[in-house]
């Protein structure tokens, strides 16, 4: 929790300072210039944390049972499989986050007033909806010049392109990278399907034998293991002393073919029931390994769906544990 406190306002400085940086154009003088400075490098990065700093603080507990929920009752996946979600998690988030977050700030004002304007009423703390309406509307003028500039540069005149500049650079980085991003994941995919097919065997024993426990670190070391070697045949190999790719295609069509069946044996040792939210990563993990055969005009589509799919699996299950555990408060 303590670190996302440090995390949110760090995140917004360095895209300030490498991406959204810039004078702006009223304040562009040599005694002005450093009013300028302090808006773009202090105040647009805490205009941009001050959502997230309310409602991590004001959620604080909630959030912190959501996490523990999340990997213990909600989301009962191997760590490696965990790992898989992470990663396009991670990759969704670079994307999405910049360009969403300024939007967010401008109602900064609703998080400070729900979690500041609060008065105890038959033993709950509720808010006064009058003063978080006029606390949101008051505030809302305030981030605007920080969130134009943010986005298309401080500048109108210069050459700053803003946040628009760096999601373009992404999204040329996503197009030239795109195959080496999804292949990674896809490495990373089929190593946790191999984890995931011991963790069933030892699942598997536990059912006859209550006392058997589940080497859950081991799994993990050789999955880990697994994904580094495919890694380095993947980036490292030369296809010319070695057929990479035909190796790497094998594995992926043997991951799939062993998905599909630990799927099957889940579901039929009851291992995994239909109301077991589980169940969604183990079938958006062979979905993501069956779209690696998707060729032509689709292949760039496909695989985007995928990461992003997986990105909002990822999202979505922990809004689950958040959900439970805002019961709970």
């Amino acid at each position: 929790m303590i670190l996302q406190f440090i995390f949110i306002p760090v995140y917004f400085y360095l895209l300030s300072f490498v991406f959204v940086n810039g004078v702006i154009w009223f304040l562009n003088t040599d005694d002005l210039r450093i009013f300028s400075d302090i808006i773009v490098y202090m105040i647009g990065p805490l205009f941009m944390s001050v959502p997230f700093f309310f409602w991590t603080y004001g959620s604080r507990y909630q959030i912190g049972d959501a996490y523990e929920s999340f990997g213990q009752e909600v989301w009962r996946l191997p760590t490696t499989v965990k790992a898989f979600y992470g990663f396009n998690f991670v990759v969704g988030i670079l994307f999405l986050f910049p360009m969403i977050t300024p939007i967010i700030s401008l109602f900064g004002g609703y998080f400070i007033a729900v979690y500041l304007l609060k008065w105890c009423e038959e033993g709950k703390m509720i808010s006064s909806q009058r003063k978080t309406i006029l606390l949101t509307l008051l505030y809302l003028p305030l981030p605007l010049l920080v969130i134009i500039g943010f986005y298309f540069g401080y500048d109108p005149l210069g050459e700053q392109a803003g946040i628009f500049g760096f999601f373009l650079k992404l999204f040329n980085i996503w197009n030239t990278q795109l195959d080496v991003i999804y292949t990674s994941a896809l490495i990373l995919a089929d190593s946790a399907t191999i984890g995931g097919i011991l963790y069933l065997i030892y699942e598997g024993a536990q059912q006859e034998d209550p006392t058997v426990r589940i080497p859950g670190p081991l799994i993990t070391l050789i999955s880990a293991i697994l994904f580094i070697f495919l890694e380095f045949i993947y980036l490292v190999i030369d296809p010319e002393i070695f057929p990479t790719e035909a190796f790497l295609e094998l594995f992926h069509i043997g991951a799939v073919v062993i998905g599909v069946f630990m799927l099957i044996v889940r579901y039929w040792k009851g291992l995994t029931t239909s109301r077991d939210t589980s169940i969604i990563g183990w079938l958006t993990l062979v979905f993501f390994q069956i779209v690696n055969f998707v060729s032509g005009d689709l292949k760039v589509i496909s695989r985007s769906t995928a990461i992003f799919m997986a990105f909002g699996i990822f999202l979505f299950l922990f809004g689950v544990a958040y959900r439970h555990a805002g019961r709970r408060y």
